[in-house]
């Protein structure tokens, strides 16, 4: 099944009439009234880009915004930041693979949504950014002690 199907069969469930692609393939919808996720499904990788922006990018030093673009991905369940400069905008961005269920992608969404809340709130109250994990030791030879 494809994502736009997945998609409005999980509008429909939650009362939201069919939603479509723009002219950049990408939709938007707006949760719980704050948090505008961008879905832009990337056929030829099947997969489902998730973007969200979260921040002002303006307002961050460049020792936060480089720690922001080094974060742990286990910090942010498998998202990143990015950061638009022409915006000057912090964005949350998660790549999935395709969806098998509705159920499936409402978790998704739910789990991102949750990583929204957590970053916007943490990074509106000048908590700052993760801290980067360390950077392996490399021994001679290309090898990484595990």
């Amino acid at each position: 099944m494809e994502f736009i199907e997945t998609l409005n069969e999980l509008a429909a469930k939650v009362g939201l009439g069919k939603v479509e692609l723009d002219d950049t393939g990408s939709v938007t919808l707006l949760f719980d009234g704050a948090y505008a996720i961008s879905f832009t499904p990337d056929a030829a990788e099947d997969a489902v880009y998730f973007q969200c922006e979260i921040a002002d990018a303006s307002s961050l030093s460049y020792s936060d915004a480089r720690a922001l673009l080094e974060a742990s991905l286990a910090a942010t369940n498998g998202a990143a930041f990015s950061i638009d400069r022409m915006l000057e905008k912090v964005i949350l961005w998660k790549r999935f693979g395709e969806f098998a269920s509705c159920a499936a992608l409402e978790k998704a969404i739910n789990e991102f949504l949750g990583q929204i809340v957590r970053w916007k709130e943490r990074l509106a109250r000048g908590d700052g950014p993760p801290s980067a994990a360390p950077a392996p030791t490399v021994l001679s030879g290309g090898f990484i002690p595990v």
